[in-house]
């Protein structure tokens, strides 16, 4: 028979949409996920029901889906249902869990923290997605009620900051030094390498700046547009954007606008990023807030040289000139010239990319990542048992 210390855990997870709905906490939930089952854990999650998709018995990469929690999508119902949902859950599956980590850090903090004081028995871990405007600590600010939610959300266990900007947000918030601990998120170096690319046919010459992730306004794009006029005037390079989004159609219309149309390439929403990235000569993020971005991770474990705002997340991992490059002024001029100088230095670029490469395989891999998640509820299943 194992010991405490080594017998498998049962894990719920509480992410508000999950596979194959995927940004960036939704896929780093996957990723984390598969590999806990791969390691003998079990991992059921909680999330919310879709039209068409199974409401239970649905299984992917061994992960139990329950998508149990009904919403009303207007004004407060939508915060009401969404509560009352993830609760009845967790109710449902009392007694079938050791630890419940939410994802994200508003609506499923509220919920797991009033559900462990009505019916508790598991320690609860809250993970924030991001930070700044687009992050749950200023958007709780900005909620009707903040101080109530303030205060249920402090009832959970214990949280876990991806970057020291999270950190700092929740500290001041009033989360105790004691109660809040540092982790990371973790990227699949097995999927993500550098290497020979199977689209390399498909996207506009090279060399190729590169942009993954979801066509948002959170993602700056049009400010990317505007500095590739520069780009696109001293240089041949293209810029290729990967992934769906809002946004998509006016960024079409303002490449148009600005003359750039036909060195601007919308891929639409790829499944699996890699072969784009390893077909790139570079990578470009220029969000305006960022938790620990998922994409920035996969492009670094890519070996790509990686040119990024100077803001959350991307600060933790881009240390300016050594992997990467930060951008603090958010103005096209500053974009541009932060480009340019990669795109006609390829030496430069070569080294930042293998730099950044490093970085990841000795801190960033999915692996290390887990390792460190599950003595992390370890040590709260034993500090929860300890108090009875």
């Amino acid at each position: 028979m194992p010991s405490p210390a080594e017998r498998p855990l049962r894990i719920g997870l509480v992410v508000s949409y999950f596979h194959p709905f995927a940004s960036g906490a939704e896929r780093q939930a996957l990723a984390q996920a598969a590999e806990l089952v791969r390691r003998g854990h079990s991992v059921r999650v909680i999330t919310r029901s879709v039209r068409g998709y199974p409401i239970d018995d649905e299984e992917y990469q061994g992960v139990q889906i329950h998508r149990w929690i009904k919403t009303w999508d207007r004004g407060p119902l939508f915060a009401l249902s969404f509560v009352r949902g993830v609760i009845r859950a967790l109710r449902r599956l009392r007694g079938e869990l050791d630890v419940v980590h939410t994802h994200q850090a508003l609506w499923e903090a509220v919920a797991t923290g009033t559900a462990s004081r009505a019916f508790g028995g598991f320690p609860t871990l809250v993970q924030p997605a991001s930070s700044g405007y687009y992050g749950e600590a200023q958007e709780l600010s900005r909620t009707r009620g903040a101080p109530l939610l303030r205060r249920l959300i402090l009832r959970n266990t214990h949280f876990a900051a991806i970057s020291d900007e999270i950190e700092r947000e929740w500290r001041a918030l009033g989360v105790p030094a004691d109660r809040l601990t540092r982790t990371r998120s973790g990227v699949d170096t097995d999927v993500f390498h550098p290497g020979p690319s199977a689209v390399e046919d498909r996207l506009l010459s090279r060399p190729r700046a590169i942009f993954t992730g979801r066509l948002h306004p959170q993602k700056n794009l049009p400010l990317l547009l505007d500095a590739w006029v520069e780009v696109a005037r001293r240089s041949a390079a293209n810029l290729i954007l990967v992934g769906p989004g809002s946004d998509r159609r006016a960024l079409m219309d303002r490449a148009e606008a600005l003359g750039i149309a036909d060195r601007v390439q919308f891929v639409g929403a790829a499944s699996n990023p890699a072969d784009y990235l390893r077909a790139a000569d570079l990578f470009v993020l220029p969000s305006v807030a960022e938790g620990m971005s998922n994409s920035l991770l996969e492009a670094m474990a890519s070996a790509l040289p990686c040119v990024v705002s100077g803001i959350g997340g991307n600060t933790d991992l881009i240390t300016h000139g050594e992997t990467g490059l930060l951008v603090p002024s958010p103005t096209p001029e500053a974009w541009s010239a932060a480009l340019l100088a990669l795109i006609q230095n390829s030496d430069e670029a070569r080294r930042l990319g293998q730099a950044a490469l490093a970085r990841i395989e000795s801190e960033y891999s999915l692996r290390a990542v887990v390792d460190r998640y599950v003595g992390l509820y370890r040590n709260l299943i034993a500090r929860s048992e300890r108090l009875g």
